[in-house]
Formats: C-alpha cells, structure tokens, sequence
C-alpha cells in the first residue's frame, strides 16, 4: 500500500521544483508587461480607451454638472465652427488686420518641441505669418485684441458668470504644425477649439492614479514632467507602468473640455490653429445666468477676462509710476503734451498728425477727476479695474505713434523725440532704456548694471 503511495506521488515530488522557481521568479510574459510601451511615446504604456463625445454644444447646466464637477473630459465635434473665425482666418486676413508694432506683436516659442527652459520673445504678429511656416517658431500668446469680435464664446461658458470676470484669460496657439507638448497638467479648467489643422491629446486621470502621478509630474512647482514625451523610459520610470489612457482626436472645427489637473500631452499636426479658454475651477456653479439656446453675437470682445483686467491694470500703475518719475505734477493737458512731445509739439503736430489725439487720450485716461489736470493724488491712489484697463488702452494707442516716430528718424535724432510707455505688449527690444520713460528706480537699476560691466572690464 505505501509503495503504491509513493509511486502515485512522485511525479508531483519531481514538478515542485519547477513550481517553487515559478513561484519566486516572473514570467517572461509578465516581465514583458511592466516594460509595455518601453521607449516609446506616452500613451503606449497601456490600453488607451476614447473620451467622451457631442456634436456641437451641450448647454451649460449639462456641462457644468456632468463634465466640469465631474472632472471628466468631453469632446465638442464641430463646436468652434459657429465663430465667424473658423472661415475668416485666413493668413492674409490676420496679416491685413494686424495694427502697428507694439500693439501687434505677439509672444513666440522658438522650438515646436516644448522644453520649458527655452527662449522666449516677442515678434509682430505680421513678420511671425511671414515666416512661421518655414520655421520651427510657435506662438504661445493671448488673443491679439482686434481678433476678439471674430470668436464666439462656446456655448457651454455663455453664462454670466464666465462673461462679466469668471473666464481668467484666452490664448492663442500657433504654428506650421508638427508641436509637441511636455507632458503635464493645467491648475486651470480649460475648453480649446481648434481652427485649423488636426491635434491628439492623451490624458492620464490624476484622481485614479493619484500615487503614481505625484512621480511622474516630478517638476512640481511647474506642473511638468521631466521625462521624454517621445520616448517613455519604463524601465528608468516605473510609475508610467500599468496606468489607463484616455485619447482626443480633434479636427478643424472641434472644442476639447481638458479638465484642471489632468495629465496630458498634446501634438499638432498640419498648419495649426487654436483658441482656449482658462478659468479657474469652482465647488459649484451659478446656472440660473446660463443661456438657453447659443448666442452667436457673445464674442470674445464682450467678455471681461479676469486675468487680463488684472494685467491691463498692472500696466497702468507702472504707466503712472514711470510719468510721476519724470512729470512736475500737477500738469494741465497743455502742459501735459508739451512734455510728452519734448517741447516740440508744433513740428511733431505736423509730421504726426494721430500723435496729439493719442498724447489728450492718454491725459484723459489719467485724468480720473475729469478736473483738466494731472496730480500727485490722482497718481498715487487706487484704481479700479476699469479704468486701468482705459489708461493701457491709451497708452497702446499712443505707443504705436511714437513708436512710429522712432523707426522713421535717425539714430541721431532719437535723444529729441516722444518716449514710449512700457506695457507688457511687448518686450525689451521695443521698449529700450533710450526710448522709455522709466522710473528712477529703473534708471538706479540701469546705472548699476552699467557701472558693474565696466568695473568688470
């Protein structure tokens, strides 16, 4: 009886090795798993399953509490084709309508592969549609304002919320196409419509993979990560193993709601064009301001944008710190454009007819008592939002005059002319030390720099 025990168990006795080095080693199926997607763009290192879709616009009420508060993703096919942009936008058209340099310049990348350390700058809206599409230049910038009036707010934001301040600002997103974004998440809630070319976007849902996504994002203070968009090291990067995608295929004409913190990563394809919006993400939401049906007439030009209210109005603090540096308040309008035209008021009158306007524009703007003169209280009180958003609007205006003036006269003849105004419209090749007024504490700062290259020497 034990014999025949024995022989019945021995083919099991001779397996448990087998089974013991099973045991405690992976299989090679399961080795190969873990390095699903190894070296190769993120999105392939698991199943990638579509996002949600419409045709057109869902309203407000059903976006807000299904998508926004949801955090889920949605796909609008065919929404960005209700603005006037989608067909006007031609590049003769925007080139046509561009206003002089500053007012039309606009921000640029310098790589269409985004690496958040690279160069930045601003170029005139015209020279970037001349030469964009024989460069690997991207322009990153807000909606230059005379395009404004050609895009509709997407019917899902058409409340009153949005419109008077919830929306934060817009950008516009530029390029001969070929992009590609870092991979990384927006502290902001966002909708972008695309007018021209074709975009993918792979999401990873931060709230499922919370954990994992803390690694990955490891430049946290940007909202970035530092791995390689194209080539996912798995093996060097653990965290990217075993996650869940979400992919968005967009076309010209379609809006994507990308909720606040997820993580994606965006490629452009063909000549590219888009508009987003950002706004910032809230508990709940006040519908009973909605629209019911779309309002194609509620442009972009309409809306006040929180962020850039904000900045429009930083702008004109430093426009009236840099004039109180250099003015003897309090100034009469007269006396006012004496000073800004260098007492030459009557030869530049001549030569510049649209200056004098611009220069009483400007007095009237900072003129906020309406009284006819320029004081120390007026420059130095608080001002609401409105009316900086009046003062950067005059200065603009008055900046494209003067700066006009710069680029037609000499080298020899700039010391005698009109200075500009510093806005954030532009950057440092516009507005240099010789042709600004600056602060004294500017021009403290230039003195130092200068002395220190010269000791240094």
């Amino acid at each position: 009886m034990l014999h025949r025990f024995v022989v019945a168990l021995l083919p099991l006795l001779l397996l448990l090795p087998l089974l013991v080095a099973s045991s405690e080693s992976p299989s090679e199926d399961a080795t190969a798993s873990n390095d699903e997607g190894h070296l190769k763009p993120f999105g392939q290192q698991g199943p990638l399953h579509p996002i949600d879709s419409v045709d057109g616009f869902i309203p407000p009420e059903e976006f807000l509490t299904n998508y926004v508060q949801a955090n889920r993703p949605l796909l609008f096919r065919g929404g960005a084709k209700v603005s006037p942009a989608f067909e006007k936008w031609t590049d003769a058209y925007l080139s046509e309508n561009t206003p002089p340099r500053p007012a039309g310049d606009v921000f640029i990348e310098h790589n269409k592969k985004e690496n958040r350390s690279q160069r930045y700058s601003f170029i005139h809206f015209k020279k970037f549609l001349s030469i964009y599409n024989t460069s690997d230049i991207y322009m990153v910038s807000e909606v230059p304002s005379f395009l404004l009036k050609d895009l509709v707010v997407p019917f899902p934001l058409q409340c009153k919320y949005f419109v008077q301040g919830g929306l934060d600002t817009h950008v516009a997103w530029f390029s001969s196409g070929g992009t590609s974004s870092v991979i990384h998440y927006d502290d902001y809630e966002n909708v972008n419509c695309l007018l021209r070319g074709r975009k993918t976007l792979v999401f990873l849902n931060t709230t499922r993979y919370a954990s994992q996504v803390n690694s990955i994002i490891d430049k946290d203070d940007r909202g970035y990560s530092s791995a390689d968009s194209d080539a996912i090291n798995v093996k060097a990067r653990p965290e990217f193993s075993g996650l869940e995608f979400h992919l968005a295929e967009m076309q010209a004409g379609d809006c994507l709601y990308i909720p606040n913190y997820w993580v994606h990563q965006v490629r452009s394809f063909d000549n590219n064009l888009a508009v987003n919006l950002w706004w910032t993400k809230r508990d709940s939401y006040d519908t009973s301001g909605c629209g019911k049906i779309i309002d194609p007439d509620l442009r972009f030009s309409r809306v006040l944008f929180a962020a850039r209210l904000k900045a429009a109005r930083d702008d004109a603090y430093s426009i009236r710190q840099a004039l109180a540096s250099n003015l003897k308040l309090p100034v009469t309008q007269l006396e006012f454009l004496d000073f800004l035209s260098r007492g030459d008021t009557q030869s530049l009158s001549s030569s510049f007819p649209d200056f004098p306007p611009a220069a009483a524009a400007l007095f009237q703007s900072l003129d906020v008592n309406k009284d006819g003169a320029l004081t120390e209280e007026e420059f130095k009180g608080k001002m609401k939002l409105k009316t900086g958003r009046e003062i950067k609007a005059a200065a603009t205006a008055y900046n494209v005059q003067v700066f006009a003036m710069h680029e037609a006269a000499d080298e020899k003849d700039v010391s005698r002319l009109p200075k500009l105004l510093a806005t954030s419209d532009s950057g440092e090749e516009v507005f240099t030390p010789e042709r600004t007024w600056l602060t004294e504490e500017q021009r403290k700062s230039i003195e130092v720099a200068e002395k220190s290259s010269k000791d240094e020497l």
